[in-house]
């Protein structure tokens, strides 16, 4: 394929080769087969169909005009083969722009922003492609812009502005979108993004929006009268006459003088092709009026800085520029791009644009964990857990004397609990509250040794006894705790206060009179009122159901500090035919207990 410079009928033969294999690479993406969209000779769309910009004017300029467009087409071309997509739509838009009329170079620059994924640009250029030209354009090159269009309008969301002022300016992520009421939607990605209402007498309205693909965002931007202001008067210093943008909209044309709200702005002026003025800082003071003269210059590098997320502010070479994405001409050579946003890691790069270039700059800023804007509001929670009480053994004499022909086992029981907080967002969640509920645990050494002390008969009953010794009671105390992450929280968390209860042991046994005589014993029980500080660690890992639910899995480790329980040697013991006995003064249990609590919850917050 060739494209002739002087004939733009020829730049069509390229434009359906460039718009097929957009299409291509992009089928090429799907699950599904591509369908065949194209002849298999996309030159044959060029030697049967002819652009009306072909049917040229005879007049002098306008050949020269087409020269030119022809020109930039065909290096926008070479630069596409070459997927450099970003230098090759800046050569389409200037064929455009230089020869409107003609549809090959908005078809192609379409091409372009699809590979580069800018969606939302795409969707406007192919949409204005199919309503400028639609009784010109061949039937293949229709048949891939109308495909497109319907791909796009799935991938990207629309934007209606309520309540804007008619005349003001609007602005989307730095784009000029216009004035209000528009003619067509502003689409946008899918994402968020930052627009901008101005106009003159105004206070300038600004605001962040996220929209979803195929979805409308609907943004109210009323305006408010400028009550505090300053004037800006802005010249070029050789007299030429250049367009004023102030934070990014045009206000009008140099010289030019106007109301500006108080505070810093952003001052650049702006001609055609190349000529401009690197962007200026001013403050305005109530009341009084900020001279500013620039002076143009050729400024032959352009730079597009997108920032994520979409809300950043942008500066380059120290100098605000605006938020959002920022797109516009420098000075050939090293600049420094930064981006901040509340919330974020400042992010910063070096960038060098030779002259002639174009540089693209993505500055993707972390998010800081620590900063105050994700801080969750205070709150209150409530959660009930379950869990169960393990411990390898209650202590004391008798798990002691507990031998080889003896059985212990662990012991075992449950816990619930039921705590109310107030939880706080440092960074990290903190949150403290109260806790009561109920501790039961049990141990049943069984066949032990043991013996029967009867009264008056020197020689005791020997045998073995069963015991089953409770520890249970009532807590109530205070905890405090750290939490970690969002979906899946992981919380820390240690309690602290009383145990008031008690410790329990029903005792039976079989034991032999000193003549040899079999006989049961029991139950006897014996019940000793107690009370302990306890410490409760605790790690819990969480997943929210929504907002205000969490259900969590977790495990304490429940320490009982006390003192300990003995069996009371004076309960008379029933001994068969050697009279009334007693068992021996045996601790029942340590001072000190502990228990491992696996369990799960659920926790309300509010």
């Amino acid at each position: 394929m060739h494209c002739t410079r002087p004939l733009m009928c020829s730049c069509a033969v390229a434009l359906a080769l460039h718009l097929a294999s957009a299409v291509a690479a992009a089928q090429a993406t799907e699950s599904s087969p591509p369908e065949p969209a194209a002849p298999s000779n996309p030159a044959a769309v060029g030697s049967t169909a002819t652009d009306p910009a072909a049917a040229a004017q005879s007049t002098q300029d306008d050949t020269r005009l087409r020269e030119e467009a022809a020109a930039h087409f065909e290096k926008g071309r070479r630069l596409y083969d070459r997927q450099e997509w970003d230098a090759a739509l800046a050569e389409f838009l200037e064929a455009r722009r230089l020869y409107p009329a003609a549809w090959s170079a908005t078809s192609s620059a379409g091409a372009c922003l699809v590979n580069l994924g800018r969606s939302d640009e795409a969707l406007d250029m192919l949409e204005g492609l199919l309503s400028a030209y639609a009784g010109s354009l061949p039937a293949a090159v229709k048949a891939y812009a109308q495909k497109e269009v319907v791909a796009l309008r799935q991938r990207v969301g629309t934007l209606v502005l309520d309540g804007a002022e008619p005349g003001a300016a609007i602005t989307i992520d730095g784009r000029s979108r216009g004035e209000h009421p528009s003619p067509a939607p502003h689409h946008v990605l899918a994402g968020s993004h930052v627009v901008r209402v101005y106009k003159e007498g105004f206070e300038p309205f600004e605001a962040s929006f996220t929209v979803a693909g195929g979805q409308i965002a609907r943004v109210a931007a009323r305006l408010r009268p400028l009550i505090q202001a300053g004037r800006l008067r802005v010249s070029e210093r050789n007299g030429k006459a250049l367009d004023v943008m102030v934070d990014g909209n045009v206000v009008g044309t140099t010289p030019w003088e106007g109301p500006v709200a108080i505070g810093e702005h952003t001052v650049m002026l702006r001609g055609e092709e190349h000529f401009g003025t690197l962007p200026a800082q001013v403050v305005i003071r109530p009341k009084q009026t900020v001279d500013l003269a620039l002076a143009a210059e050729e400024l032959d590098a352009a730079i597009r800085v997108v920032p994520v997320p979409a809300s950043a502010s942008v500066a380059i070479d120290g100098l605000f520029v605006g938020r959002g994405v920022w797109e516009g001409r420098l000075r050939p050579g090293p600049h420094t791009v930064e981006a901040v946003d509340d919330g974020y890691v400042k992010a910063a790069r070096q960038v060098k644009v030779d002259r002639g270039g174009r540089a693209a700059v993505s500055l993707a800023l972390a998010r800081d964990p620590s900063a105050r804007r994700w801080r969750k509001p205070p709150r209150f929670t409530l959660e009930l857990d379950g869990a169960i009480a393990l411990t390898p053994s209650l202590g004391g004499d008798i798990a002691a004397s507990c031998g080889d022909s003896c059985s212990a086992g662990v012991a075992f029981g449950g816990h619930g609990v039921f705590r109310g907080g107030y939880e706080i967002d440092l960074g990290t969640s903190f949150g403290f509250g109260i806790a009561t509920g109920y501790v039961r645990m049990q141990q049943s050494p069984s066949g032990r040794s043991a013996f029967i002390e009867a009264r008056g008969i020197v020689e005791p009953g020997v045998g073995t006894a069963d015991d089953a010794i409770q520890v249970r009671g009532f807590v109530a105390g205070a905890w405090a705790g750290l939490g970690f992450g969002e979906r899946y929280p992981v919380r820390l968390r240690l309690g602290a206060g009383a145990l008031l209860g008690s410790v329990a042991d029903t005792r039976t046994g079989t034991f032999t009179t000193r003549r040899g005589e079999r006989y049961e014993v029991g139950p006897y029980i014996d019940v000793h009122p107690r009370a302990w500080f306890y410490l409760d660690p605790e790690v819990r890992v969480g997943m929210r159901l929504g907002d205000h639910v969490e259900l969590s899995a977790g495990v304490d480790v429940l320490v009982l500090i006390g003192s300990a329980a003995r069996w009371d040697a004076g309960q008379r013991i029933f001994a068969h035919t050697d009279g009334e006995g007693s068992f021996a003064a045996e601790t029942l249990t340590d001072p000190v207990l502990f228990a491992v609590m696996p369990g799960a919850g659920i926790r309300y917050d509010f």
